[in-house]
C-alpha cells in the first residue's frame, strides 16, 4: 500500500471506504470542499469520487455563490486510486458495470460543465493524473509554489481523462496542449504559471488565504451576472461569432433589468461599494 511511481496510489478497498473523504464548510455564499484522504495524497477513491458529485448537488443551492476545492496533506490529488493489475474498482463486476463505473469521470465532467457557480481550484502539492483533469475542470487555479501538475497517462499506456483532452487546448493553446499530453511530464508551479495553467501562483503558507479571499469576492458580487457569465464561457466553443454575439447581447438585457444591475449603477454613482442580493 502507497503511492504508486507516477501519481496513481495503491490501495486496498477498506481504505476506499473510509469516512469523511471529502470535507464541506460552508460561510456565507463560499462552500469550501476539501478532498480529505490525505495518506493517499487524495487519489480519486469512491468515497472522494461520491462527495465531488455532492459537492457539485450542494452548488445548486442558491445559497451558494462559489465553490473552493482543494486537498489535504501534501497533494491537491494524486489521481485515480489503482489495485494490483491497474485502476481500481473491479471487484468482481460484470464487464457492463465496470464499463459504466470507469463512466463516472466523464459524468463528473459534465457535472463540472453544467454547474452555474464559479469554481476555484487551490491546488497544494501535486495535481497528477486524473487529479490533473480534475483541476482543469475549476475556472480558476491558484497554486502553491509546491504544486506540480501534469498528465502521466501516455506514461502508462493510455491517452487522457476526466476531460483533460477536452479542457486543455482551451486552456493553453492546441500546440501547448499536444507537448504537455505528449510528454507525460510534470510541471512546476512556475511552468505553470507561464504556460496559463495557473491564475497565480503563491507561497505554499498563503495558498489558502489567496484562495479564499478570491472566494469572498466572487461570492460577494452579483450572483446572477456570474452564473451568466460562466455559461458564456462554458458554450463559446459550441456557437459561431454570431450566434454567440446574440447570445451575449440578449443575456445583458436580461442583466439589465434585474435588481443587481440597478444596485451596480446606484453605488458607482454614489461611491460606494455595491450590496448585491441575487434579484
Amino acid at each position: 500500500m502507497g503511492q504508486h511511481p507516477g501519481g496513481y496510489y495503491r490501495a486496498d478497498s477498506k481504505e476506499m471506504d473510509m469516512a469523511d473523504s471529502v470535507l464541506f464548510d460552508s460561510d456565507d455564499g463560499v462552500l469550501t470542499v476539501t478532498l480529505n484522504e490525505p495518506e493517499s495524497m487524495n487519489a480519486l477513491t469512491p468515497g472522494i469520487s461520491k462527495g465531488i458529485s455532492e459537492a457539485l448537488e450542494r452548488a445548486e443551492d442558491d445559497a451558494v455563490r462559489v465553490l473552493l476545492l482543494t486537498g489535504s496533506g501534501r497533494g491537491f490529488c494524486a489521481g485515480a486510486a489503482i489495485g494490483v493489475g491497474g485502476i481500481s474498482g473491479g471487484g468482481g463486476k460484470s464487464r457492463s458495470q465496470r464499463l459504466d463505473q470507469r463512466g463516472g469521470s466523464g459524468r463528473s465532467v459534465e457535472a463540472f460543465s453544467r454547474c452555474d457557480k464559479p469554481i476555484i481550484a487551490a491546488v497544494n502539492g501535486a495535481a497528477v493524473g486524473a487529479g490533473f483533469g480534475l483541476a482543469l475542470c475549476c475556472d480558476v487555479r491558484i497554486l502553491g509554489e509546491s504544486a506540480r501538475m501534469g498528465s502521466i497517462f501516455i506514461k502508462r499506456g493510455l491517452a487522457s481523462d476526466y476531460g483533460a483532452a477536452y479542457w486543455l487546448p482551451r486552456i493553453v493553446g492546441m500546440s501547448k496542449a499536444y507537448d504537455i499530453l505528449y510528454s507525460g511530464d510534470l510541471l512546476n508551479a512556475q511552468q505553470c504559471l507561464e504556460v496559463g495553467l495557473a491564475s497565480r501562483v503563491v507561497a505554499d503558507d498563503q495558498l489558502a488565504g489567496e484562495a479564499r479571499a478570491l472566494a469572498r469576492k466572487i461570492a460577494d458580487g452579483p450572483p446572477l451576472a456570474y452564473t451568466v457569465l460562466r455559461r458564456m464561457m462554458q458554450r463559446t466553443s459550441d456557437m459561431d461569432v454570431a450566434t454567440f454575439a446574440e447570445y451575449e447581447w440578449t443575456s445583458q438585457k436580461l442583466l439589465l433589468e434585474t435588481q443587481d444591475s440597478v444596485e451596480g449603477f446606484k453605488a458607482f454613482n454614489e461611491k460606494r461599494e455595491p450590496k448585491f442580493t441575487g434579484e
